[in-house]
């Protein structure tokens, strides 16, 4: 995957895509595989903003039967199905708990009730699936002792019972954002990162492109397309107020996790705050997660108002203490404390409400597709408002559906349900992980192979040359990570990065667990500054850059 913006500028595409978040990737990837010609550009990196601040949960949708919403359900259900057949080395099930209290609304003939239904909706899901290890486990009725043993960690106060179901998890969903747009670049497909679309080029009543900006050289240059899409997800409004009439962002709310050190062992817990949601049938709040991720709890979400600088999204201390005082309210016990933070990070949702309540939880799953020749005679563009990590797929394809309405060429239909992302093209993970580790056994670890197989799938094979190629690209980073030096070069030549915390946060996910140290920090900007020719000046900037991160005010 190669960045090259003269192929950007001097080629006309079909299709234009702003942003490089999941809902972009998904578009890139279903349309190269219908035939048409496609250009995706994102201001920083891929996969950098909202898409990764999540809490990287590919959901079967459960949270929509307390809202009644029972199509929501189904169609949730069935997109976890699809992503376990594209990329099945990027996820994994984990069992969430759900306590059962003696009020009936929480009590367990309410969850059951709630399981079942839920059960009959997702009918069928499995048989999507040919590889057992990646169908959906069954939901279990737990009693009070069970419930104890998923999670021996905590003290659960007035627990009667419970239910355990089993949910999606990335290990990484910048990763899983990588994977589509590295396949659709596979297929011809040209994508660029730090590119700014700054504002449409018109003609008449026609988008035919967009003026564009190189952020990493300044150069400024024009893509052409038939069509431009706009799926920047919260910065849409960017561009598209210069054109449209009626606002479709109205507001914007701000989400936050922390990182923390291993508070359960294999089970996530869903536990009920004071918050307020929107549920029909209410057990008591708004829900937070406690969710067991690579040996760390990945604890989520808030929800506040933002009105601040759409560039500048971060974490703060409020944020932290938030979610700190969520929990230990939630337990009645204070297991949390400062130290035990080890990184937060925070992402930006558009809302689309009439009336924003900052007190109410108002992310509704609901997507949209805006043709704007169809909505104010503007042809060429179209806006796809993406809103959950998990329809993504679904969402691109009903876009693209729509767009290739345009074309007078002939064009396949939709083919992402079932063809596999390149590095995920694995028809039984077990065997293919046992393989790997037998072919690799004499040159890493049993670890470092099972984490290349996770992150990389079948692309581990390519790591794997650049250590044939030099001995010494075999050794860890550190002592704490099973990362190696062959996945920095690697992510220079294949995987375009442009900055120090592209690799440390996005294509590893190394910075994702709390600082990992200077050492290691200055090692792989050693290695970059060395593939990239970086003065001593620019070492220190992408230092600084990484070290921001963590920067909570």
């Amino acid at each position: 995957m190669q960045r090259s913006i003269s192929s950007l500028e001097t080629e006309k595409f079909d299709i234009l895509i702003i942003g490089g978040g999941i809902t972009g990737a998904c578009l890139a990837w279903d349309a190269i595989n219908r035939g048409l010609t496609v250009a995706l550009i994102d201001k920083t990196d891929f996969g950098a903003e909202t898409s990764s601040a999540s809490s990287k949960l590919l959901h079967g949708g459960i949270r929509y039967l307390q809202q009644g919403k029972f199509g929501k359900v189904r169609e949730s259900a069935l997109e976890r199905v699809y992503y376990q057949k594209l990329a099945p080395h990027l996820t994994r099930y984990i069992p969430f708990v759900v306590p059962a209290y003696q009020s009936l609304l929480k009590s367990k003939w309410m969850l059951y009730a709630g399981m079942f239904v839920y059960q009959l909706i997702c009918l069928g899901q499995n048989a999507h699936l040919k590889d057992k290890a990646k169908q959906v486990p069954g939901w279990k009725v737990l009693n009070k002792a069970q419930v104890a043993e998923y999670v021996p960690d905590i003290e659960l106060q007035g627990v009667t019972g419970g239910v355990v179901f089993f949910e999606s998890h990335m290990q990484s969903s910048e990763r899983m954002t990588l994977a589509f747009i590295s396949s659709a670049a596979k297929k011809g497909a040209v994508v660029a990162n730090y590119v700014s679309a700054d504002s449409f080029i018109r003609k008449g009543n026609r988008v035919c492109g967009v003026n564009a900006r190189d952020i990493v050289t300044g150069k400024q240059f024009t893509i052409s397309a038939a069509c431009v899409v706009n799926a920047a997800g919260p910065w849409i409004p960017l561009l598209n107020d210069v054109l449209a009439k009626d606002k479709l962002v109205t507001a914007f709310s701000k989400g936050a996790h922390i990182v923390t050190e291993k508070i359960t062992e294999n089970a996530a817990i869903a536990l009920t705050t004071k918050k307020q949601n929107t549920a029909i049938i209410n057990r008591g709040g708004r829900h937070v997660f406690i969710i067991p991720w690579r040996n760390h709890s990945l604890i989520g979400t808030t929800y506040d108002a933002y009105a601040d600088d759409l560039n500048d999204v971060q974490a703060t201390e409020d944020d932290i203490n938030e979610l700190m005082s969520d929990i230990n309210s939630a337990l009645g016990q204070k297991i949390l404390n400062r130290d035990k933070v080890k990184y937060s990070y925070a992402g930006i949702y558009p809302l689309i409400d009439n009336e924003i309540n900052t007190r109410v939880y108002q992310g509704t799953g609901e997507y949209q597709i805006i043709d704007h020749e169809e909505k104010e005679h503007i042809e060429g563009l179209v806006t796809v408002f993406g809103a959950k990590y998990t329809t993504a797929r679904l969402l691109a394809e009903k876009a693209i559906n729509r767009l290739a309405l345009k074309f007078r060429k002939k064009l396949t239909s939709c083919q992402t349900r079932n063809t596999p992302l390149p590095c995920g093209d694995i028809s039984d993970i077990v065997e293919y992980r046992k393989m790997k580790q037998s072919q690799y056994k004499d040159v890493l670890s049993k670890e470092t192979i099972e984490h290349l197989v996770t992150h990389y799938g079948t692309e581990i094979d390519k790591i794997l040359s650049y250590v044939r190629q030099n001995s010494s690209w075999s050794r860890c980073l550190s002592d704490d990570f099973p990362d190696i030096e062959a996945q920095v070069i690697y992510a220079a030549e294949q995987e375009m990065i442009c900055h120090l915390d592209d690799f440390i946060f996005r294509r590893t996910g190394i910075g994702t667990l709390g600082y990992p140290g200077d050492e290691l920090v200055t090692r792989c900007n050693r290695i970059l500054s060395e593939y990239f020719s970086w003065d001593e000046q620019r070492q220190l900037l992408e230092v600084e850059r990484v070290k921001k991160y963590y920067q909570y005010h």
